[in-house]
This record gives C-alpha cells, sequence and structure tokens, in this order.
C-alpha cells in the first residue's frame, strides 16, 4: 500500500514538473508576435503573428498581406571602433568612414542612385537614434520608384560587434503610414 501510495505522489510530482516547466518557459517573445531568422542569428527579430516569415539568403525578412514588408541584413566590415566618447569608425575594404552618416552619404546611398533612377531621399536622423540598445545608429526614409509604383523605405543602419545591421521597412507609399505602428514595436523589440 506504501508503495502504492508512494508511486501515485511520484507520478502526480511528475505531472506537475512537467506542466511547471512548460508554463515556466523561458521565452521573451513578446506578445502577438513571433520570432524569425534563424537560430544561428546572434540577433533576435520578432514580427507580428499576422505577418510571414519570407526570409532568404543573407536576409531575415517578413511580409505582411499587402506585401509591405521589413528585412534585416547584416554587413561584415573590416572593423567598427570607438575614437572618443560619442565617435566611432567603420572601416570597409576600401575606406574608412566616421559616423553612420557618412557612411550612408558616401557609400550606400550612392549605391541606389546609379541602381535607381527615381530615388530621393526625404528625411535623415542621424543623431539620438538606438536600434537594439546600439546609439552608433542613423535612420533614413527615402521613395524610389519603380515602373509607375512608389515606395517609401525607412532603413535603420546600426553599428555593433564589427558589423553593420541594416533594418528596411518598404511599403508602397500609399500603405507606408499603415504599418508603421507595427514596424515601430518591431524595431523597440529588436535585441543584440
Amino acid at each position: 500500500m506504501k508503495t502504492r501510495i508512494f508511486c501515485i505522489m511520484l507520478v502526480i510530482i511528475l505531472i506537475f514538473s512537467v506542466l511547471a516547466s512548460c508554463s515556466n518557459k523561458n521565452d521573451d517573445t513578446p506578445q502577438g508576435m513571433m520570432k524569425i531568422g534563424s537560430e544561428a542569428n546572434t540577433y533576435s527579430l520578432y514580427v507580428p503573428t499576422t505577418w510571414e516569415e519570407k526570409s532568404s539568403t543573407g536576409f531575415t525578412s517578413a511580409a505582411c498581406s499587402d506585401k509591405s514588408n521589413i528585412s534585416l541584413q547584416v554587413l561584415a566590415v573590416r572593423g567598427i571602433f570607438t575614437n572618443g566618447k560619442d565617435g566611432y569608425a567603420i572601416m570597409t575594404n576600401n575606406d574608412t568612414y566616421y559616423e553612420m552618416n557618412e557612411y550612408f552619404t558616401k557609400e550606400y546611398f550612392p549605391y541606389l542612385e546609379s541602381t535607381f533612377a527615381n530615388i530621393e531621399l526625404k528625411e535623415s536622423y542621424t543623431s539620438n537614434q538606438s536600434f537594439g540598445g546600439s546609439t552608433y545608429t542613423a535612420k533614413y526614409i527615402y521613395t524610389i520608384s519603380v515602373d509607375k509604383t512608389e515606395y517609401t523605405v525607412m532603413q535603420i543602419f546600426s553599428a555593433h560587434d564589427s558589423s553593420i545591421y541594416i533594418f528596411t521597412y518598404t511599403a508602397t507609399t500609399n500603405n507606408y503610414n499603415l504599418h508603421l505602428n507595427e514596424v515601430d514595436l518591431i524595431i523597440e523589440n529588436f535585441k543584440y
């Protein structure tokens, strides 16, 4: 009889242990969001559960029903070095840039201008920006016209651990404002 009671108690303890371990799962996923990308990624990117992951080689991405989308690309550089209290240097294979805005205006945006005939920089936020806790960050908003459709693009460039992280939100200009709250939530929950 004692053995039977002991076995029943042991089964009850095991059941409660399993239930407790499931309910106390150490999951940092924000409510209403899902983590996208590979487990090998050194970052955590969350999107609303209504979005669909569209990740491809080199990018982690997701889109919503109207095809507005976000992506995250990580560019390895030769180095990112601090050079004083608030400054840093980004060393690519060919050049050294001081601050993210210099990299964007001297290398990245000229490449976009050579690729797209109809591109216009609308807004630049080069100070007091943060992404995943990194303050070496700048945000740009520009428009591109492709096949008579105008797209608005928001890009956040952030320097972290010898890489440049480029977060991109793209939508037709008509749909751009529809998803800004969701995109702000995605940005707010990004973690290195």
